[in-house]
């Protein structure tokens, strides 16, 4: 077909009716399973699987360095409580036997006047 030439409606409806009868065959076509990953290995064949990206690597190491971090932390502050808990017991027992003594001593002791 040279360039002059006018396109002819019967080659434009034979590309058209070509483009539907290839869209109506893969509408047709048997659908692929969604998730391949899981799809069962045949017998005698092992799966064998990809190397992980460099930054799935970091992201992972990170994500385990962070947990590690957040567990210490938690721990130290668990123990820390209970420092605070048994210094405010002790405090509290000093205290009541400070007041004890002191009213101890002044009902007991000496009066002036």
């Amino acid at each position: 077909m040279s360039k002059n030439q006018p396109i002819r409606f019967l080659q434009v409806a034979t590309a058209a009716s070509a483009g539907l009868l290839c869209a109506a065959a893969f509408a047709q076509a048997p659908a692929m399973p969604a998730d391949n990953a899981n799809a069962a290995v045949p017998p005698g064949m092992t799966q064998v699987e990809p190397p992980k990206d460099p930054l799935v690597q970091r992201r992972e190491a990170n994500k385990q360095a962070s947990d590690e971090y957040n567990a210490t932390r938690k721990a130290a502050k668990r123990e820390y409580k209970q420092d605070v808990k048994s210094a405010k017991q002790v405090r509290s027992a000093e205290k009541k036997a400070n007041d004890a003594a002191a009213r101890q001593e002044l009902s007991g002791g000496s009066t002036r006047n």
